[in-house]
């Protein structure tokens, strides 16, 4: 095998090993700056607590929105839109009048009912606290989001022990954009 031979397989494998490394930071750039929206984010702070129920391992996230209290009304739709959304089928459907009262499970009404959410009678009288629970698609785990009602925040429980992977999930159902190509997009955190 003569030298040159060698050295230009060499140069060769350099070349196609380069080409690969140039094409593959590419992307992972093309992925980071794809991921983000050019908007200012409604999420203020999160504040993540972590707890054993049984077996499982579960996430707390505590997330304060950048906005304006919230009422009954926008939290029955965000439930509604979740249910079509992501989170498919229902499994846990609960209010209460207080956040540290008995909450009343609803699901098994419900899921009888064969009506859409916000069409649901038993959530026609305002109460203090709304959640719902079932499987995410999105986030391809079980997830479970609590409303209280006339405030800023709201509670999301997972097994996901990924914040940013939360903000983005809160950040596309506040933003109604499950499906389209802003669905799980951060967008600027609050100066």
């Amino acid at each position: 095998m003569s030298p040159i031979f060698s050295i230009g397989t060499i140069v060769i494998a350099f070349l196609l090993f380069y080409i690969c490394y140039v094409i593959h930071c590419r992307q992972k750039k093309r992925i980071v700056t794809e991921s983000f929206i050019d908007d200012d984010s409604y999420i203020e702070s999160i504040q993540h607590l972590s707890g054993k129920v049984g077996i499982w391992v579960w996430q707390q996230y505590d997330i304060l929105l950048a906005a304006q209290p919230y009422g009954w009304e926008t939290m029955v739709d965000l439930a509604a839109y979740l249910e079509t959304a992501d989170i498919n089928p229902i499994d846990s459907l609960t209010v209460s009048d207080m956040p540290n009262d008995e909450a009343v499970e609803l699901s098994h009404v419900y899921n009888q009912s064969k009506v859409e959410l916000m069409n649901f009678d038993k959530l026609n009288e305002e109460r203090g606290v709304l959640s719902i629970a079932g499987h995410s698609r999105t986030l391809n785990n079980d997830v479970k989001i609590v409303w209280f009602n006339q405030s800023r925040g709201l509670r999301l429980f997972t097994r996901s022990n990924d914040e940013t992977l939360v903000r983005k999930y809160v950040e596309t159902l506040i933003r109604r954009t499950f499906g389209t190509p802003d669905a799980m997009k951060l967008a600027q955190r609050q100066r």
